[in-house]
This record gives structure tokens, sequence and C-alpha cells, in this order.
């Protein structure tokens, strides 16, 4: 449970959460590598959502240039009318996944055969919606006993254009395109190569808003969640696979996709309770949105509040007027910007800025927050902790997680713990290397890359759960 110092301390912070950062340095490193395969487009792609002022800038108004990913747009519109059902499959299609440089030394075959999947789940605003995702089938027999379990991969800040889902990414390693200028780089994979290594089938959640119609309404608790868990009772459903409806199921992820498992964890008993939940495991969660804006602010993904502000402002546009007090002119036009990019021309374009940039009165986003009660209580209620999962729980943070400051990730855990959740909490005791920079945020999901991997499968296997719960 929080002590009242932590409280005061979360008072004095706002976050910007779930940050992932994998996909710049992905990007930045293997661009040079794919740029011989970019290739001219069939065709452009058209954007399923635009800026918040429809009337000020058009992003379907430009012309997609030359990209190497291929031309899915049909795929991504949904039906007309849309099943009754969450979880419900819409569509399917066979997909091609570039391999993994294991891969190609072992002759080039992904150790899974992929599906690119379409699903109905419920949206930020509560409405039924579309979400697509990416399905793994094992090529390996399952030799565990009963069915085969299943993996969730909630993934990292992907960012807010249709380009940025991960089924896109992934189908190519790298997505690149020069007009406008988008890198998308398919670093999901790393957690669900982890999983598939154990025997997981996986699927991957693409979130709502990416590739579909809509903003993505970044680190919003309920559709995050809701998304997960309806792309585990899609996956329960596909045919051709060998997992049962009782399949035991898990659900993981880092960074915004930490805080999309801890969700999923918490929203399970009541919105899904038909699914074998067995165990969730919460990377770099961020729990706080008062917590984490004040330690970006200044770093290379300060950019990424835009993600967030625009996701709110689709599902809450009585919020309008308050945004417009505090945003300026370039507070706007990144708003605008923002809502069309991936995570590393975000990164390009806001890195090591401050928000005090982005206000009428040149002070903090998060002092601005602060000074909008309305804005104030639409950002708590993404918080996490309020509710704890009923299944054991992993918590992994760096001790100088330089996004989400270790002191919320360990609140989180405490919160858990009062209500009755078996949590360990596991800190990845790493020296701070380049405060702002994002690094010190991604190391420890390298450096524990198989981590959650072997605690969800102890889970499956019912072995009994280390329990931090009282200790920290």
């Amino acid at each position: 449970m929080r002590t009242p110092s932590s409280d005061r301390a979360a008072a004095r912070r706002l976050s910007t959460p779930g940050l992932s950062t994998i996909a710049g340095a992905l990007a930045v490193g293997l661009v040079v590598a794919l740029a011989p395969a970019i290739a001219p487009a069939a065709a452009p792609e058209a954007a399923a959502q635009g800026p918040l002022d429809p009337g000020s800038f058009d992003p379907g108004s430009s012309t997609q240039g030359s990209t190497n990913a291929p031309d899915r747009t049909a795929f991504y519109a949904p039906p007309a009318e849309l099943p009754a059902d969450p979880g419900a499959v819409i569509r399917t299609e066979p997909m091609t996944i570039t391999p993994s440089v294991p891969d190609l030394a072992a002759g080039g075959a992904l150790p899974a055969d992929a599906q690119r999947i379409m699903y109905r789940s419920t949206g930020a605003a509560g409405g039924p919606i579309a979400v697509t995702g990416t399905y793994l089938q094992p090529k390996a027999p399952w030799a565990g006993p009963g069915p085969r379990p299943l993996a969730v991969v909630t993934p990292g800040t992907q960012g807010q254009g249709d380009q940025c889902a991960p089924s896109k990414s992934m189908e190519v390693g790298l997505s690149a395109q020069t007009a406008p200028p988008s890198l998308a780089a398919g670093y999901s994979l790393i957690d669900a190569y982890s999983m598939l290594a154990e025997g997981f089938a996986v699927v991957v959640t693409d979130y709502e808003g990416l590739g579909t119609p809509g903003h993505h309404p970044y680190v919003n608790r309920d559709s995050q969640g809701r998304s997960a868990l309806d792309a585990a009772r899609a996956a329960l459903r596909l045919q051709g696979t060998d997992l049962d409806p009782g399949s035991p199921t898990v659900v993981s992820g880092y960074s915004q996709g930490g805080g999309a498992a801890a969700a999923a964890g918490e929203m399970q008993p009541d919105y899904a309770p038909d699914l074998n939940l067995v165990g969730i495991a919460a990377g770099a969660p961020p729990s706080d949105m008062l917590g984490t804006l004040e330690r970006v602010d200044g770093g290379v993904l300060t950019g990424a509040v835009g993600y967030a502000i625009n996701g709110i402002l689709q599902v809450h546009p009585e919020l309008r007027e308050a945004f417009d007090r505090q945003l300026n002119d370039e507070g706007r036009r990144m708003l605008e910007v923002t809502s069309t990019q991936c995570v590393a021309e975000t990164a390009f374009a806001y890195g090591l800025r401050r928000t005090t940039e982005f206000t009428v009165h040149g002070n903090s986003l998060a002092d601005a927050a602060r000074s909008e009660p309305e804005i104030l209580r639409v950002l708590e209620s993404y918080n996490l902790g309020a509710v704890a999962p009923t299944v054991p729980a992993l918590v992994l943070i760096g001790r100088n997680d330089d996004v989400v400051p270790h002191n919320t990730a360990v609140d989180l855990v405490r919160d858990w713990c009062a209500r009755g959740t078996t949590v360990e909490l596991r800190t990845a005791e790493l020296p701070a290397l380049a405060p702002g920079l994002v690094i010190d945020h991604a190391l420890p999901m390298l450096s524990e890359v198989s981590t959650n991997a072997r605690y969800l499968m102890d889970r499956v296997h019912d072995r009994p759960a280390p329990n931090s719960c009282g200790t920290v």
C-alpha cells in the first residue's frame, strides 16, 4: 500500500507512461541495411485516422512515396457490422514474418506459422471496435501436460500512425516509407520469440487504432486491457491450432505493454472470466499517470505525450477547451505531427525538447495538467493498482529506469499485495548509463529477455509462485 510520503512524491509528478524504446534503437541501426529493400508502393495506404483538427492537417493528402511494406489496406478495413461477441474472429490471413538472426543461422525458418487476425473488442469509449494482431502457432508439438498454453504479448510503444501496427512491422522486420518518412521496427518479436521458445502459442495485439480506424488511445488502461483479453479469446477460437478453450493463458509485456499486461490482469475477472488466466508479467509498467512526465520531460521521448493527448481527445472531446487553454501553437502542431508518426520519428522530431515549449504560459505540461481538474481526472483513470489481479504476477523494473520510475513499480506491487495478489518484484540492478536517452529503460528488457517466459511457464505448470509481498 502506498505510504503518505510516496503519495506526496506521486503528486509532484505527471506521467507520460509506457514509452517503449527498442523501436528507435532498432530503426536507427537497421535502416541502412533495409533501405535497398524499399520498393515503390503499389498504392498509397489510406490513413485510418486523422489529426485532431481535420481542417488543419490531412495525412491522407500526402503520398506514401516508397515503402518496403506490402499493401494490406483491405485487411485492416473493418466490416460495416461487427460481431456482438467480444473476441469473435472477424477475418484471418496467412502471414510471413521476417526471420530473426537465429532463424537465419538455422536455415531461415520461423519456428511458428503466422496468421494476421482481426477480432472484435471493446474500445476506450465503450463501444464495439475491430482490432488486428498476429497469431503464432509453434511448429514443434506441445510436450507438456494438458492443452498447449497461450501467451498474449502486449507491445511497447509503437506510435500513433497506422503504419506502426506491430502486425505490419513484424512482417518485414523494419517497416520504412519515404513520404512522409517513417520507421517502425518489429521489436514485439523479442517477447514473442521468448514465449515460443518455452512452447507457448503466441498472439500479439496491435491495440485499438493501430492499423484500424481512429486514434490509438495511448496508455488507456481500459482499451489496452480489453484488446489483450479479446486477443486471447480470438486466438482460442482460431481454426487449425492445438489450443483448447481451457488452455492456460498468460499475458506479458514491457513498458506500454507492461501497463497493458497489468491492466489485463486487473480486468480479467470482470471482463473475461471465461479465460483460464494463470499469470501475468508486467515489465516497467506505467502504473501512475501522475508519476513520470517530469522524469521524461526533456528526454528522447518527450513527444510521445502527443500520442496520449490525441487519444484522450478522441475519447473525451469535451476536454478540447481545457487543452486549448494550455497548449500554444507549437503544442497543437505537436499533436498533429505525432498523430501519424511512429516512435522513431517522434524521437527524432521532439527528442530532448522540454514540454515548456508547448504551453501558453511556459510551464511544463505536468503543471498545465495539474491546473485542469478534468484533465487530471482522466489521467488518474488510467492508473493501475485500484484493483488487483487474482492470479500471480511478476513486476520487472530497472533500478535506474529513466522513463518509468522504480518507486512507482514498487507502489504497484504494494497495492496488489494489499489486495491479496501474489506478486514477485524483480529489480534489474543495472547502473545508470545515459539518463534521458531511454537506454536505462530499455536495458532491463534486454537483460531479462527470458525472465517473463520462464516465470509464466512456471505458472502454467502450477509451481509455487515467488512472493515479494511483505518485503517491499
